[in-house]
């Protein structure tokens, strides 16, 4: 596999990174216009009773916040997780004050649930694979 994935844009390009832990993906965001890390983006999978999931986790260097960066990167890291992987559903979660962390997620197509960490710090969000349905 290419060092490079098929997530291109315009302007991003998401570079595989080693992961000490399996089953994990992890890239780095990088800018094509400037060839810059600005960011990463990681993907924990699991098993589950409605098949595999995954948990998104995303950051950008502050330097690039506010330019789309995060927004793209969860796109384009979503339609490989359900094209290439299989995944059914993907869940991230934000800080629980935090509106531009949410904002970025609804953007990126993840709906928020009703449902928050034990501190009640963060809030969980889900999105669901276009090609799942699940069984009655």
């Amino acid at each position: 596999m290419s060092e490079y994935l098929k997530l291109f844009s315009r302007r991003l390009a998401l570079r595989s990174k080693k992961s000490c832990g399996q089953p994990k993906a992890a890239f780095e965001i990088i800018d094509r216009g400037n060839g810059k890390a600005v960011g990463n983006i990681a993907l924990d999978m699991k098993a589950r009773a409605e098949g595999l999931v995954g948990e998104i986790d995303v950051s950008v260097d502050t330097r690039y916040a506010g330019q789309g960066f995060s927004i793209e990167a969860i796109k384009r890291l979503a339609e490989y997780a359900y094209d290439d992987l299989g995944l059914v559903k993907l869940f991230a979660k934000a800080p629980n004050a935090n509106l531009a962390a949410e904002y970025t997620l609804r953007r990126g197509g993840f709906s928020a649930m009703n449902k928050f960490t034990r501190d009640g710090a963060y809030k969980y969000f889900e999105a669901t694979s276009p090609y799942f349905r699940a069984e009655s």
